[in-house]
């Protein structure tokens, strides 16, 4: 049933509490297709019409006038046969008569297509011949993103998407009044993260890039600009100076030091210098080089464009856009790894660019694609830092995190397990930035950190909570040069967590206290683990896991010696039981692969 605060929503609900998009939502479904192709027509064959309708008539004799309309083709055949048999008026009524279908069917899908919020979830209703019904259950909520073309921001339009925990589980509201999108997605963030009781909200106003509200619009046209130019930042954010911006000059010096651009430019000079040294011809590559390289870089800028990343009551909201702009809301607590990336370019400059891994994206989306779920394209490491706090509740909070975070991006890493000494053969020149550690093991807000790489720089920071399963392997390499490799698997998404390369031994004993770690956390944060007795209410918080919590940070009297570089953290525990398989359903897999010599 509808909540208490669906009166503050936009339109008439009916009994059920469906309520209608916006009724010039089939024109940007479809029926813009439509506009094109009647544009096409008129612009090709204007100098007939021009002749049928007016030149026919008072002008035809007149000899101040002349006009060229000749033409060539079997169209143009049809309309001289038209216009010969009187038939000219026929035709134009039959294809009004086609528009006035058009219009109507539009309406009629537009009746059809409906929405409603309820307590448990979102829905949307279309199709008349062909129905289809979607749900959102709000529990698995991952984002609600706002999407804005510039033809809908002309027309003062924005689609919705709310994403799901599901692959490819995506409600699509297309189209409302931007005021009124806005507006739906703060009721859907909200009851997402289950606050109830609140006093009805109201629409959000349209702010600049600074944060700061506009004044009141004098009239419609002025609020409809109002709208087209609004940043669409948090209020709150503006008001706590929780704000990442990313310069225009900083955007566009960072595409022209980027990987595509750097490879792009020595593709470009090797046909040149080719071109002028074996067959000029080869230069004729060039052209379509040039207009790949524009399209790549433009599209980067485009998205990239007055970047903001805000922090509001129930979620975290990044903007950008030049023509068309898109705002992706992230409630708290869905956020499943974090990485920050330094090519090899950007280090002069201190630049760092940030992606997350989030549920509810289909595999194409989710694999290994560099652009996909960028939180800050370019940053300082004080952005860095910033983002890192406003992502995971919990991490910078004091000097010593901040200390920590900076130590894991560009220091020294001390409290990091390094890579085995012949891990030189698996990770090249990434042997000496490579380590994992795990952070604030034993309090709730624990995280699993890995840096690697060397022509780009990444940390990668993953809370506990997220884990889903702890695998240890050992490819055919590793096993010949007496390493292993320790991963922690979360959502299907852009960031990897792993570190590869590292002593058997050491491995052996990350494993297992990374194990403990995940078991004890997890059991804690699930339902009724603050009942007397059981999770981190209780005094047998993470017992029974078979890798419990007070023995996972502290070696046994066996511990293998894995070197001196080996933190004492980190040593394995060959007297130490494997998890009970006992433990429930929804603790994580622990595989622990070929680790045993």
């Amino acid at each position: 049933m509808p909540g208490t605060s669906d009166a503050a929503l936009p339109g008439t609900a009916d009994a059920e509490g469906w309520r209608r998009l916006h009724p010039l939502s089939p024109l940007l479904r479809g029926g813009l297709v439509l506009l094109v192709i009647a544009g096409i027509i008129v612009a090709n064959f204007r100098d007939r019409f021009v002749e049928v309708l007016f030149i026919s008539g008072l002008l035809r004799d007149d000899d101040r006038v002349d006009i060229d309309v000749s033409g060539e083709g079997d169209f143009i055949d049809l309309v001289d046969y038209l216009v010969e048999e009187g038939l000219a008026l026929l035709a134009l009524g039959i294809a009004a008569a086609a528009i006035l279908l058009i219009v109507f069917f539009s309406w009629i899908a537009w009746r059809f297509s409906t929405y409603r919020i309820t307590s448990d979830a979102v829905e949307a209703r279309r199709g008349v011949l062909f129905r289809s019904h979607r749900r959102a259950p709000l529990e698995r909520i991952q984002g609600v993103n706002l999407q804005r073309s510039l033809l809908a921001r002309a027309l003062g339009l924005t689609k919705i998407d709310v994403l799901t925990a599901g692959q490819g589980g995506k409600v699509e509201l297309s189209f409302l009044g931007h005021r009124d999108a806005k507006l739906v997605r703060e009721q859907i963030i909200r009851r997402a993260a289950a606050k109830r009781g609140e006093p009805p909200i109201a629409a959000p106003a349209a702010v600049d890039f600074a944060g700061r509200a506009y004044g009141e619009a004098s009239g419609r046209l002025a609020q409809r600009a109002q709208d087209f130019a609004d940043a669409d930042i948090a209020p709150e954010a503006a008001e706590t100076h929780a704000l990442v911006r990313v310069p225009v000059g900083r955007l566009t010096g960072s595409i022209a030091l980027s990987w595509e651009s750097v490879v792009t430019v020595l593709i470009l000079v090797g046909i040149i210098v080719g071109g002028a040294v074996l067959e000029p011809a080869l230069i004729l590559g060039v052209i379509p080089m040039l207009i790949v390289m524009v399209g790549i870089t433009f599209s980067q800028f485009n998205k990239g464009f007055n970047f903001v990343l805000s922090r509001g009551r129930d979620s975290v909201r990044t903007g950008s856009g030049l023509t068309a702009t898109a705002t992706e809301s992230v409630p708290f607590g869905r956020i499943h790894a974090v990485e920050a990336r330094q090519p090899l370019l950007w280090r002069p400059l201190g630049w760092w660019k940030m992606r997350i891994t989030t549920a509810g994206h289909s595999v194409a989306q989710g694999g290994q694609n560099s652009t996909q779920n960028v939180v800050l394209p370019v940053g300082v490491e004080a952005d860095v830092l910033r983002v890192f706090e406003t992502l995971l509740p919990g991490l910078g909070d004091d000097e010593r995190d901040l200390a920590e975070l900076r130590d894991g991006l560009s220091g020294r890493a001390h409290a990091y397990l390094g890579a085995g000494p012949r891990a030189g053969w698996v990770l090249w020149w990434g042997r000496r930035r490579a380590g994992a550690t795990i952070a604030d093991a034993e309090t709730q807000n624990a995280t699993m950190r890995v840096r690697r790489g060397a022509l780009t720089r990444s940390l990668t920071i993953m809370p506990i909570v997220r884990a889903q399963s702890v695998q240890l392997r050992r490819p055919l390499v590793h096993r010949m040069l007496g390493l292993a490799s320790v991963q922690a698997h979360t959502v299907l998404g852009p960031v990897r967590i792993e570190m590869r390369g590292i002593e058997l031994g050491a491995a052996q004993g990350l494993f297992d206290r990374l194990a403990a770690v995940v078991l004890r956390v997890q059991m804690a944060d699930a339902p009724g683990a603050g009942e007397p007795g059981a999770g981190a209410g209780g005094p047998d918080a993470g017992a029974g896991a078979g890798a419990g919590a007070p023995d996972a940070a502290a070696p046994g009297e066996g511990s293998r010696d894995a070197g001196a570089a080996v933190p004492d953290a980190f040593r394995a525990e060959p007297s130490r039981a494997e998890p009970s398989r006992a433990e429930p359903t929804s603790a994580p897999r622990l595989d622990r692969g070929e680790a045993a010599p």
